[in-house]
């Protein structure tokens, strides 16, 4: 499994079909804002799961991880892009883009 952060963000990552992608973006919920896909990554690979987990310390208000878990689907080039927005305030309301490059091999 291929563990991301924020700091992997404008990065070219290279993985194989069926293998998974771990992403881990900070995120705080109590403030509307949220982690969302932005275009996807196309087919190349597929969202399994997307979580909330709180900091240890739980603060009222406090933050925590977005945890979301991709699986590659098919072998190809593409890019997996992911807004933090409020999805109710549209798009003016993002304050943040991830963005990988993603070679999915067979």
């Amino acid at each position: 499994m291929l563990t991301l952060t924020r700091t992997d963000n404008g990065k070219s990552i290279t993985m194989q079909v069926n293998d998974l992608l771990l992403l881990s973006l900070d995120e705080n919920p109590t403030t509307g804002f949220q982690w969302a896909l932005d275009g996807g990554g196309g087919d190349l690979v597929e969202l399994q799961s997307s979580e909330y987990v709180p900091a240890g310390e739980s603060k009222v208000g406090g933050g925590g991880q977005r945890v979301l878990t991709f699986k590659a689907q098919r072998a190809g080039i593409g890019q997996l892009k992911l807004k933090l927005w409020r999805e109710w305030q549209g798009e003016p309301s993002i304050v943040e883009r991830f963005t990988v490059t993603l070679q999915v091999r067979e």
